[in-house]
């Protein structure tokens, strides 16, 4: 008996030791509850608790997590219409978006990807933007909750008809003009989370290569783990990066990137953070930089 308690617990040990941990406690960062563990989202979904789930990847295999719809957030929330790529879609065809997938106003909403949360925090933008303020994000995507060995599916979820209602603010987006005034403001800074090569202008996706006068430059991903499950750093070292950057909570932010997919993760972990003045410029540097009459560096 003692000896099949050993293996037992042998098991346990190795199991629990395989197992990624995040780095920190979620509590630490100021909202803390824009982001879920995967334990947090297993103990929703066993307590039968009431809120939706959302797949934001752009196609789900055979493996989602149980309960989840499917929205394929970057290409679902681009419009065809608009010649700057992959700009979001208008408030009127968002709506209808959000209650074909069965969302309402009043729902609470947790979303994921396979786990980068660019996909998910596009989402959580678009969410946040057309007046949408119950989502949150889960940790590490579907590589967390697979990383924790819980249930999955390969079924999608369907939900009746929504009643989501659009109410867009406008404070939380910038166009062209906003942004070249804002170069030239000690107020405001301009956050570009796109690579160090687009930034110095090596790396040249449209007309013209560089980045917006005064830009700061923190690539997305760092502010997530390099090795493991890509959870979100500890608030404390998110908190340092931005500060030692000049990214302080006084200030007004607007993030960017190519298509402000990246610049919508720059967004989320801007509101984890608890900054409360972030305006995204949506056009980011797929206008920009295809633009004559825009200074660059």
């Amino acid at each position: 008996m003692m000896r099949y308690l050993s293996v037992i617990f042998l098991f346990t040990f190795l199991l629990q030791a395989c197992t990624p941990a995040e780095k920190g406690p979620l509590t630490d960062y100021p909202n803390s509850h824009l982001l879920l563990s995967a334990e947090e989202l297993q103990s929703l979904i066993l307590s039968d608790a009431g809120f939706v789930l959302i797949d934001a990847r752009a196609e789900t295999g055979d493996t989602l997590i149980p309960g989840a719809l499917h929205f394929a957030a970057v290409t679902e929330l681009s419009d065809p219409d608009v010649p700057i790529a992959s700009y979001l879609i208008g408030p009127e065809l968002f709506g209808e978006k959000m209650r074909h997938l069965g969302l309402n106003s009043d729902d609470r909403v947790v979303i994921y990807d396979s786990g980068n949360s660019l996909a998910a925090a596009r989402l959580f933008y678009a969410l946040d933007y057309y007046g949408f303020s119950g989502a949150s994000i889960l940790n590490g995507g579907l590589e967390s909750w697979l990383a924790h060995e819980f249930e999955f599916t390969d079924v999608v979820a369907e939900r009746g008809p929504g009643t989501f209602s659009v109410e867009v603010r406008e404070a939380l987006m910038c166009d062209l003009e906003y942004i070249m005034e804002a170069a030239n403001s000690p107020d405001k800074i301009i956050f570009d989370a796109r690579s160090v090569a687009e930034f110095s202008g090596e790396d040249v996706r449209a007309e013209r290569g560089g980045h917006i006068p005064n830009a700061v430059n923190i690539e997305w991903s760092s502010v997530l783990e390099e090795e493991g499950p890509p959870y979100f750093l500890p608030a404390e070292e998110i908190r340092i990066l931005f500060e030692e950057n000049g990214i302080t909570p006084d200030k007004e932010v607007i993030p960017h990137c190519h298509t402000n997919v990246r610049g919508s993760h720059a967004y989320f972990t801007l509101r984890l953070m608890g900054y409360d003045s972030v305006r995204p410029y949506e056009g980011s540097w797929a206008e920009y930089g295809n633009r004559a009459d825009a200074l660059i560096q």
